[in-house]
C-alpha cells in the first residue's frame, strides 16, 4: 500500500478528493471492498508520501533537488487498488490488539469540493461512511472483513440557531472566542458562556440523534467476565435468528454489535436499526427482529446498566473534515483515542507492538524531561511550574527559561519516557519539522502551548497539517496538546493535574497525597501550598 508507484509525488489534497470520488463510484456499483479501500486511502493520502519512510532518510538538500530533477512526471493521478491492497488492509486490521475497537469516520465526496474553501467544506452537508476495522466479533472462526455503513446527512433543524448540523459544530470555536472576549461585565460573560454550553450540549445531542443505533458501535470491548458472558448469550440468540431467517454474516455482525448494549437504545432506535438500509430486511423479518431485540432488551437488561462503560479503548480514525465533531461525547465515560488515518495507526502499532500489553501502551515514566518557558517571557508560568516540578517530581530533568538546542531536544525525544513542553506553541520553533521526521521519538509528549496540535489549512487542494503529524511520523507513541488559544494560568493548573494524576509523585514525602487536593490558589501565586503534607488523603 505504501509504494503506489503511479501516485504523484506532489503534496496535494486532490489525491484525497479523487480517492473519495472513486469510493463513491464503487459504493454506487455495490463494490464495498473497493469503496472501503478507497475511503481508507483518501484519509492522509498525501501525508503518506510526505511522511513516508523515504522522506525520513537523512539526505542533503542538493540530493533532494537532484532527485526531483531526475524524476519523470507521472501521467496517472492515482493507483488502482487490487486484491493484494485489500488483503494488506485486512492483514493490518488482524494484527491490531484483540482488545481494540477501531472505527473510521469519513465524509463522502461532494461534487462541489474543488470549488469550496476548507471552511466551506466543513459546512457542506455531506453523507458519512463508518468503517468498522476491529470489533468484538460475534462470528469468530469465520473471516472478518471491514464493514462499511453509510449514513445520510443529518436533517436540518429550522428552529435551531444553526439549522445546518455541520455549520452548528463548526461555529462552536468562534462562539467560545466571542464569549471569552466579552469583558463588558461578569454577568454578560456568564450569559455568553451559558449560551456556548447549550450550543455544545445540543451539538452532542444532534450527533447522537444522527448516529441513532449505530452509536453502539462506539462501545468498546467488554472487560468484565459478566459482561462478556452476557454478550456471548446475545450473540448466540442473534446467530440462531439469522440462521433461521437466512441473514448473512455481515448483517449478523451488525445486529450483534448493536445488541451488545441494548440498554443504551430506546425503542425508536431499535426500530431504526431493523428498518435500516444497511440491513435491508424484508418487512416480516424486520418486524421479527424488532420483537426479538425488544424482548432481549427487557430480559437481558431489566435494570439500567451502570453509567460508566467498563470497556477497552475505542480508536477513532477521523476525517479532518469531521475533526471538530464531538464523537467521544456520544459515550463520555468510554476510552477513546483519535488518529488522522488508518496508516498512521498501523505504523505506530508496528513500531511499538512490543510495548503494548492488554490493549495499552506500557510506559515506566522514569526518565522525564520538562521544558519550562523557553522564550523567557512567561515569568509567572515559570515560577508556578518550577516550584511544582521541583517539589512533586524532584527526579525530573528540567530546562528552565532557556531554549533547548536542537541536539538536546532530539536527544530528549529519543531517550526520555515522557517529554513535557510548557511554553508558546509546540516547541517546533527549536527544531525544524523535517529534522523531527528523522528522529525516532520514544517518549509520550505533552505540548502545553497554544494551538500546539491544531490543524492548519494551507489553501485549496491541500490537506491540513499539524505539529502532531510530524511527531506521529517519527513514531511518537502519543501526543497530547491543545486545539485552541489558552490562558497560561489555567493551562498551568490543568497541566499539573493532568500530569500529576497520570505520573505518581517521585517525592516520598507526598507519596500518599492526591494531586487534586493541592491548593491551586497558592500555586497560582507562585507559592507551594503549606498544607500538602496534612492527613492521609485517599486517591480518586
Amino acid at each position: 500500500m505504501d509504494n503506489l508507484a503511479s501516485t504523484p509525488a506532489e503534496n496535494t489534497g486532490l489525491i484525497s478528493l479523487e480517492y473519495k470520488l472513486r469510493a463513491a463510484v464503487a459504493l454506487n456499483k455495490g463494490d464495498k471492498r473497493s469503496a472501503i479501500l478507497y475511503q481508507t486511502l483518501s484519509l492522509g493520502a498525501s501525508k503518506r508520501q510526505k511522511y513516508s519512510a523515504a522522506s525520513r532518510q537523512k539526505c542533503g538538500l542538493e540530493e533532494l533537488i537532484g532527485k526531483v530533477i531526475r524524476s519523470e512526471p507521472n501521467k496517472q493521478t492515482s493507483a488502482s487498488p487490487n486484491r493484494d491492497d485489500f488483503a494488506d488492509l485486512c492483514t493490518r486490521c488482524d494484527e491490531l490488539p484483540t482488545e481494540w475497537t477501531v472505527i473510521q469516520i469519513a465524509k463522502e465526496y461532494t461534487p462541489m469540493a474543488t470549488s469550496l474553501t476548507h471552511e466551506e467544506l466543513l459546512h457542506e452537508p455531506t453523507s458519512i461512511c463508518l468503517t468498522v476495522f476491529r470489533c468484538s466479533d460475534p462470528c469468530e472462526g469465520t473471516p472478518f472483513e471491514p464493514i462499511l455503513i453509510r449514513l445520510d446527512t443529518p436533517i436540518d433543524k429550522p428552529t435551531a440557531k444553526y439549522p445546518n448540523y455541520f455549520e452548528h459544530v463548526a461555529s462552536i470555536p468562534h462562539e467560545i472566542r466571542n464569549a471569552i472576549a466579552n469583558h463588558e461585565s461578569f454577568s454578560n460573560q456568564a450569559n455568553s458562556l451559558e449560551v456556548v454550553e447549550q450550543l455544545i450540549t445540543s451539538a452532542v445531542q444532534r450527533t447522537c440523534e444522527w448516529l441513532g443505533p449505530w452509536s453502539n458501535l462506539l462501545v468498546g470491548k467488554f472487560r468484565s467476565a459478566s459482561d462478556q458472558k452476557l454478550e456471548g448469550n446475545i450473540f448466540n440468540q442473534i446467530e440462531e435468528f439469522c440462521v433461521h431467517n437466512r441473514i448473512n454474516r455481515t448483517r449478523q455482525r451488525l445486529i450483534s454489535l448493536i445488541a451488545r448494549r441494548l440498554d443504551l437504545l430506546d425503542d425508536f432506535q431499535l426500530f431504526e436499526l431493523c428498518c435500516s438500509e444497511q440491513l435491508d430486511l424484508e418487512d416480516t423479518k424486520a418486524e421479527a427482529l424488532y420483537t426479538l431485540l425488544a424482548d432481549m432488551k427487557q430480559q437481558k437488561f431489566p435494570e439500567k446498566k451502570e453509567e460508566r462503560l467498563n470497556c477497552y479503548p475505542v480508536l477513532l480514525i477521523i476525517d479532518e473534515l469531521l475533526d471538530g465533531l464531538p464523537w467521544e461525547m456520544v459515550h463520555p465515560t468510554g476510552e477513546f483515542s483519535r488518529f488522522s488515518n488508518f496508516w498512521t495507526l498501523s505504523e505506530l502499532y508496528r513500531a511499538h507492538a512490543t510495548r503494548i500489553k492488554n490493549g495499552y501502551f506500557m510506559l515506566s515514566a522514569k526518565q522525564c524531561y520538562t521544558i519550562i518557558n523557553p522564550d523567557k517571557n512567561l515569568s509567572k508560568m515559570s515560577a508556578r511550574l518550577q516550584i511544582f516540578y521541583k517539589k512533586w517530581y524532584p527526579g525530573f530533568e528540567l530546562l528552565i527559561d532557556q531554549a533547548p538546542k536542537e541536539c538536546e531536544f532530539s536527544e530528549a525525544l529519543h531517550k526520555s519516557d515522557v517529554l513535557i513542553y510548557n511554553g508558546h506553541g509546540s516547541g517546533l520553533q527549536f527544531m525544524n519539522g523535517e529534522t523531527l521526521l528523522q528522529c525516532d521519538v520514544n517518549c509520550v509528549t505533552f505540548l502545553f502551548g497554544c494551538e500546539s496540535v491544531r490543524l492548519y489549512s494551507n489553501g485549496l487542494f491541500t490537506e491540513m497539517t499539524g505539529t502532531h503529524m510530524y511527531y506521529n511520523a517519527a513514531h511518537c507513541p502519543t501526543v497530547i496538546g491543545a486545539l485552541w488559544v489558552l490562558t497560561d494560568m489555567f493551562t498551568d493548573i490543568y497541566s499539573m493535574l493532568l500530569v500529576g494524576n497520570w505520573i505518581p509523585t517521585t517525592n516520598p514525602i507526598y507519596a500518599k497525597q492526591n494531586i487534586s487536593s493541592l491548593d491551586t490558589m497558592a500555586l497560582t501565586a507562585g507559592r507551594w501550598p503549606r498544607n500538602v503534607t496534612l492527613g492521609n488523603i485517599p486517591t480518586c
